[in-house]
């Protein structure tokens, strides 16, 4: 069961991490070197939370605790961008495989990297707008699951879903009894 994260406090700082799945191939004899792209590129969000009273930090430090052994379904913030003329939208045609879909309603037009995400049998993926031509997005990475039409695409906001990165968690204590929480959540599929 996923567990979904409470609102980060104002003043949160996020890093947005894509690892990709790609190889390089360097001939050990010369010649050119190859990059071999592969499936399976990786989304990870790194937070780093301003101190908080024990009150406001416990929600956080109780869903972290649980996202050790259950996955975690967070809203990724995007600073700078305007989320709120964005809804949800759906996936207009279906579609197997790839790096371009279609989609019907979702708010205002959509800007080259912004985030959003797709939900497909509860599990959410993300993904970011590398090109905009009408309803047609280019995005990245390459989708993970097929899409038969239908599908719930949030642009006002997106979510990542994963783990606790690591097998443990911890917290600080400061002079004034208030807590700085610092964790990663890394995309689970």
């Amino acid at each position: 069961m996923a567990i979904t994260f409470p609102s980060l406090p104002f003043g949160s700082t996020t890093e947005i991490t894509l690892t990709s799945s790609a190889t390089d191939h360097k001939p050990f004899l010369g010649g050119p070197k190859q990059r071999i792209a592969r499936l399976g590129d990786k989304w990870s969000l790194r937070v780093d939370c301003r101190k908080m009273y024990p009150r406001q930090a416990g929600p956080i430090i109780a869903a972290l605790l649980q996202g050790l052994n259950d996955q975690i379904i967070m809203t990724v913030p995007q600073p700078g961008i305007d989320t709120g003329v964005w809804t949800t939208g759906t996936i207009a045609l279906a579609v197997t495989a790839g790096r371009s879909i279609s989609v019907n309603g979702g708010g205002a037009e959509k800007v080259v990297g912004q985030l959003f995400s797709i939900e497909k049998n509860g599990v959410h993926y993300l993904h970011q707008i590398t090109a905009v031509q009408g309803s047609t997005l280019t995005i990245l990475p390459s989708l993970k699951v097929s899409l038969a039409g239908g599908e719930t695409v949030n642009f006002g906001a997106p979510k990542i879903q994963g783990f606790v990165s690591g097998n443990s968690q911890s917290w600080s204590v400061g002079l004034a009894e208030n807590l700085g929480l610092s964790f990663q959540i890394d995309e689970a599929r």
